[in-house]
Order: structure tokens, then C-alpha cells, then sequence
């Protein structure tokens, strides 16, 4: 049973603590933009993949995350990314910047933001859950913003480098290793089991350090329609979503789940993407900081509201 009081001090709080602790690390100069970015990269490449593997490998995965909700998840992805192109095109956002709206809109930071709520929440079987939901939400980004960016930078639709790109990306070939790694009974050394917890364990708190030390210097000056945008991501398809969820039957493990991924801040790769499509990065940058800002809030508001309407 999860209790409103607990969840907000020992959840949420030290997520948000730590993205504090990173803000201040990086203002008084203990921490510099080369550290976040070789941590940020160190995250990525070595640390979260362990985590996801060991932790996908040393779980129970039978009835793990059920098909209804994968498929569940997955479309609140597709429709919130329908959703905002609709918004771009109604509110006669300029051409130019309407895949930058539209990412910032649907593109959330599940793999590192939601999971380190999650884990804080559920433990491994947080760190299990949340893996295989980073996986599907990691899939449909990528995919979708591909087609979005490339639209509207009149570029040639490449769907098949962006799948490529998807078979190498460490977090989901982690966890697929680890679910082949469960499936065949793999038994590793205590040793290197331990050495992959420590390696694992750093992920978050260093994620959460290299978050705050990022809005630190971030700036929050956005054009007036990206507000839209941001009121999308963080607060209009969580909710909704969540509700529809409700309505459902789904469980309130589930709807938490639901919840803390879709309201989940604009993920930091739509800057690279944003980029790498000659669009506009600097408003993307923004929007991320914004919207870890503003996620914060909902998410802390958000958990202990859907703890009280499901009645536990």
C-alpha cells in the first residue's frame, strides 16, 4: 500500500533533491558543461544499460508488464503525437518550427527522469517495468520524430538508418540482453553480479546531477505558441490518459506507471534530433528545461492524487 506522505518524501523528493543538488553544483562551479556531458554520455552508454540488464536478468519477467498495457502505453504515445500536430497546424504554428512543437509536445525523458521516480517507488521491480517501458517508448520516438522533423524540414522520410540506429542504441540492446539473459537461466558470478550493481547504480543519481546541472545554465524563453506544447507533454495527455486508464480497470500500479511516463519532461535527445534536421535548437533546449521544471510539479501533485482516487 502506497501512502500520499511517503510517496512525496521518499519518492519524489529525493528525485527532485538531487536535480537541486545538481543546479547548485554547476552554479557555484563544482561541476562544469564538460562533466555533464561525459557523464550524460557515461549514463547512456555504460551505466543505465547495466542497470536495465542486471535488472532485467535478475527478475521475475512472467507477468511483468501485461499486453493491454504495453498497447495501452504505446497509443497514448501515438495520439498525444497526433494530438500536437493537429495543435501545430490549428494554431498556425510557423512551418519552420512546427516539429520542434510537436517534439517537445510528445517526446518525453522516460529513460532516465521516469525511471529514477519508478525505481525510487517500486525497487526492481521498478527498475524491470521501467525498462521495458523505456524500451517501447525509446522505439515510438525515435520513429515518430523522424517522420515529423523530416516533414517539415522537406527532407527525404529515412526510416530505415533510424531502425539501425535503434538495434545499436545501449539501452534497448541491454534489455534485450537481459530478457535473453532471464529467459536461459544465465547465472553470473556474485562478483560480477555486485560489480554490475555498483556500475548500474550510479545511473540515477548521476542522471538527476547532470539534469539540474543542465537547467542551470538553460534558458526558459520560448515563443508564445510552445507554451501549448509544454501544457501537451506535462499536464493535458498524462491526465487524460491516466483518466482514460482509470476508466479501464487498469490497476493503480499501472496507472502510476502511466502516469509518471507520459508526464514525463521533454527528453533531452529532441535537442540532437532537432539539430542533426537543422531545426530550431535553441527553443528546444529551452522547452526541456521548462518543462523538468514544470513535470516536477505535476508528477509530486499528480502520484499522490491517483493513490487517493483509486482508494489505497
Amino acid at each position: 500500500m502506497l501512502e500520499t506522505q511517503s510517496v512525496i518524501l521518499d519518492v519524489a523528493a529525493p528525485v527532485l533533491l538531487m536535480i537541486a543538488m545538481g543546479a547548485l553544483l554547476r552554479r557555484i562551479q563544482l561541476i562544469n558543461d564538460g562533466f555533464i556531458l561525459v557523464s550524460s554520455r557515461f549514463v547512456f552508454q555504460v551505466s543505465m544499460p547495466a542497470l536495465f540488464f542486471f535488472g532485467m536478468m535478475g527478475n521475475n519477467l512472467s507477468g511483468l508488464i501485461s499486453l493491454n498495457l504495453a498497447a495501452y502505453f504505446l497509443a497514448a504515445i501515438g495520439l498525444t503525437f497526433l494530438l500536437s500536430w493537429w495543435l501545430a497546424v490549428k494554431l498556425n504554428v510557423p512551418e519552420r518550427q512546427r516539429g520542434v512543437f510537436v517534439q517537445i509536445a510528445f517526446r518525453g525523458n522516460c529513460g532516465i527522469f521516469s525511471v529514477a521516480l519508478v525505481v525510487n517507488m517500486f525497487g526492481q521491480e521498478g527498475v524491470a517495468l521501467g525498462g521495458v517501458m523505456s524500451g517501447l517508448s525509446v522505439l515510438l520516438f525515435n520513429i515518430l520524430a523522424e517522420v515529423i522533423l523530416t516533414r517539415y524540414s522537406h527532407g527525404q522520410l529515412r526510416l530505415v538508418p533510424v531502425l539501425k540506429s535503434l538495434l545499436k542504441n545501449p539501452l534497448i540492446v541491454s534489455i534485450v540482453l537481459g530478457v535473453g539473459a532471464n529467459m536461459i537461466g544465465l547465472t553470473l558470478p556474485a562478483f560480477v553480479m555486485k560489480t554490475g550493481s555498483l556500475i548500474g547504480g550510479l545511473s540515477l543519481p548521476l542522471a538527476l546531477v547532470c539534469i539540474g546541472g543542465s537547467l542551470a545554465t538553460s534558458g526558459f524563453t520560448l515563443p508564445k505558441h510552445f507554451s501549448m506544447a509544454m501544457l501537451c507533454k506535462v499536464l493535458l495527455s498524462p491526465l487524460v490518459f491516466t483518466a482514460i486508464g482509470y476508466g479501464l480497470g487498469f490497476s493503480q500500479k499501472e496507472l502510476l506507471f502511466l502516469f509518471i511516463f507520459l508526464a514525463a519532461p521533454t527528453a533531452a535527445s529532441a535537442y540532437v534530433t532537432a539539430v542533426a534536421k537543422g531545426d530550431d535548437g535553441k527553443s528546444t533546449a529551452n522547452a526541456i528545461a521548462s518543462t523538468t521544471l514544470v513535470s516536477s510539479v505535476v508528477i509530486v501533485v499528480g502520484i499522490p492524487l491517483i493513490i487517493w482516487v483509486t482508494g489505497s
